[in-house]
């Protein structure tokens, strides 16, 4: 009479005897021991994915035309997506590199109305270059920016707009901003006019 659950023939490492029907106890534990790192697995993957919504990231942003006399020359950087903000950190205007003298004043401004060529107004500039320097305003302009200093919010575009430039001159713009999640950054700045 043949049990069914004994193994008859023999295979290298098996012995004769050995159930072939019922787990082991290594085959449980095996079994358990899976289950577990799955679920680290799970675990550790929702926590980097946490990890990089949150993180900020830096971007950096160039604009650039030509100025054309008795038209403002309105350079936009655009927005940040919805459900991120902008903290800007760098700005750099002027002609198209920094040995070129560009003549102008400018103005940068963080608004959600944009209309090419039309100044949003005082309410909206968030800084400018007009100081001279010899009796004539001269460009390029750098200027750093700390934390928290310059924001724009997911419904707002940052832009520069030249007033007086050089007909036909080009000049150039660019911005670096740390991008950051709202939810990760405790939520929206908002500053009321």
């Amino acid at each position: 009479m043949e049990l069914p659950f004994y193994k008859h023939e023999t295979d290298i490492g098996v012995h004769e005897g050995t159930r072939q029907t019922y787990p082991t106890a290594v085959d449980v534990q095996l079994e358990k021991l899976s289950s577990h790192v799955d679920k680290l697995t799970i675990a550790n993957l929702k926590l980097w994915e946490r990890l990089n919504r949150n993180v900020p990231v830096t971007y950096r942003n160039v604009s650039s035309g030509t100025f054309v006399t008795g038209q403002p020359l309105m350079l936009n950087f655009g927005g940040p997506d919805q459900g991120t903000m902008w903290e800007l950190q760098c700005l750099a205007v002027g002609g198209t590199d920094i040995n070129v003298t560009a003549a102008g004043i400018f103005g940068l401004y963080v608004s959600g109305y944009v209309n090419k060529g039309v100044s949003p107004g005082l309410g909206s500039l968030v800084d400018g270059a007009s100081a001279s320097v010899g009796g004539t305003v001269v460009l390029p302009f750098t200027e750093t920016y700390g934390g928290r200093q310059i924001v724009v919010n997911d419904s707002e575009n940052l832009y520069v707009i030249i007033y007086n430039g050089t007909n036909g001159q080009n000049y150039v713009a660019n911005i670096q901003v740390q991008v950051t999640n709202v939810a990760a950054s405790s939520g929206v700045d908002i500053s009321l006019v």
